[in-house]
């Protein structure tokens, strides 16, 4: 509450600070006409006598200058607690606002002085007290808690409107007044006193209406604005199925509107997907886990029926294996998608010839043939470090379930690479063809303990090639399984 209480104190003090000033000047104006005496009975003298006449030139230059220095002074004082942005802003527009009514009233004066010298001490203090006063004080307010905001560093966008808003159609229709004022003829008295009365009243008026209106206008226009903040800032992660509220206006807010419904549809998809993730990734990993313990706490609590203990400690390594590989495809996995590709020139021809002389000599492809076509160079434009794990994951899955040989193809045609991954394996059903592609599928051909992977490898290629703009497919073969890559021609690298 104390915040808020002293949080536009800029605003009442400026406002109080320009009206008595205002005060303070038509005061001293009366009292220094009063000190010069009573009128005179004769009327030439009357006429002639300048009563008032070096106070006003005072009130012209420098007076009005000084008056606005004053308020601005202490629109900066009570701005304490604020940020310096907001303090300046605040009194600067204390001076302005207050500076441009102080000099405008003054130059009023200077113009009546010499018509009305008798008369225009009175008409200013009557006037004075009455109107430009509390017209002043609250024309200034008003342009100090526009200029103020929220008291933050920047500007709010509804304050900014109002200040320009309010800033040009008092100035333009400043300027239309003094159009038509020039364009009638000279010592024209009814038009001089329409001037003056439009110029002194109409001109705060009109701009402290349009600032109003403005005001009203811009908070009724952001209200959708707010609806979407406050149901945003409602939205947790428990929550991804509330949605914001869409205006009915068809404009630039309901589109922001709708585009962040689309995005909450999007991280209720990724939310649900990651939660079916993470129960896959703990069924999967429970059952070698289960495996393992089982193996091994048999064999301690029954040691003497053990007769071969390497071959209990040698089933247990194969066990952490799979656990490692399997852990390190679900990294693989987890941090794909939030980590940035390196993008790159990479020949697939070279990755690929590479990776067919290095699965020669593992294991899994000691009695297999693997051959590898890629007659010219097959630039894309990628990370080296993933599209090796595609073919790798390729390569691994012919491997596992090829009878005698592996056929590695990269070619270009046109604008496109194609890499092919074949082995003469019993193949893919076509009814499967698309169910492989999600995590933890096996067929039941892949699902034993020593040969069956963990149901991440073709998952992983077709998620690599996705995002390097490529597709993974399964297309038909006479024999076995036939794996195509699809990625779009990159530039060249240089030399």
């Amino acid at each position: 509450m104390a915040e808020q209480r002293y949080r536009y104190w800029p605003v009442w003090v400026s406002g109080i600070a320009a009206t008595l000033v205002v005060a303070a000047a038509v005061i001293w104006l009366e009292a220094e006409d009063r000190a010069v005496g009573p009128l005179p009975w004769v009327i030439p003298e009357v006429i002639s006598t300048d009563r008032v006449g070096p106070q006003i030139a005072f009130l012209a230059w420098p007076g009005f200058l000084l008056g606005a220095v004053c308020v601005a002074a202490v629109g900066w004082l009570a701005g304490r607690g604020h940020v310096r942005a907001a303090r300046l802003r605040a009194a600067a527009a204390g001076f302005l606002t207050s500076g441009a009514l102080l000099a405008t009233y003054t130059q009023w004066l200077v113009r009546e002085n010499p018509l009305k010298p008798w008369l225009v001490a009175k008409e200013a203090f009557r006037w004075g007290l009455m109107f430009i006063g509390p017209s002043t004080g609250l024309l200034t307010a008003a342009a100090v808690w526009a200029a103020l905001g929220s008291g933050a560093g920047r500007l709010p966008y509804r304050s900014r409107t109002v200040l320009v808003a309010a800033a040009t159609t008092g100035g333009l229709f400043a300027v239309t007044i003094e159009v038509l004022r020039r364009a009638q003829p000279e010592h024209q008295e009814p038009w001089s006193n329409t001037y003056w009365v439009a110029l002194i009243t109409g001109v705060p008026l009109v701009a402290l209406l349009t600032g109003v209106l403005v005001h009203v206008t811009a908070a009724r226009s952001l209200r959708p604005v707010e609806a979407i903040r406050r149901e945003l800032a409602d939205i947790t992660g428990q929550s991804l199925d509330r949605r914001v509220p869409v205006p009915p206006t068809g404009d630039v807010i309901a589109r922001l509107a709708e585009t962040t419904n689309d995005t909450l549809d999007r991280l209720e998809q990724a939310s649900a997907r990651q939660q079916e993730f993470v129960a896959d990734a703990a069924h999967e990993l429970r059952s070698p886990l289960a495996g393992l313990r089982a193996q091994l706490e048999t064999a301690l609590r029954h040691p003497d029926a053990v007769t071969d203990w390497p071959e209990v400690v040698a089933g247990a390594a194969a066990d952490v294996v799979r656990l490692q590989a399997l852990a390190d495809d679900l990294l693989l996995l987890a941090s794909h998608r939030s980590t940035a590709a390196v993008r790159e020139p990479v020949d697939l021809a070279a990755l690929a010839e590479d990776l067919v002389r290095e699965h020669q000599h593992l294991p899994d492809a000691a009695h297999l043939t693997l051959t590898c076509e890629a007659p010219a160079p097959a630039v894309v434009h990628g990370s080296a470090t993933r599209l090796e794990r595609l073919l790798r994951n390729l390569l691994a899955n012919a491997c596992r379930h090829a009878t005698s040989k592996v056929e590695v193809e990269a070619v270009v045609a046109g604008a496109t690479i194609t890499l092919t991954v074949a082995d003469d394996g019993p193949g893919i059903p076509p009814a499967d063809r698309s169910r492989v592609f999600d995590r933890f599928t096996r067929l039941d051909a892949s699902r034993t303990r020593t040969s069956g992977g963990a149901g991440l490898g073709l998952p992983i290629a077709r998620d690599i090639a996705t995002h390097h703009a490529g597709t993974l497919t399964i297309a038909d073969s006479a024999r076995g399984a036939r794996l195509v890559a699809r990625f779009p021609v990159g530039a060249r690298p240089a030399g």
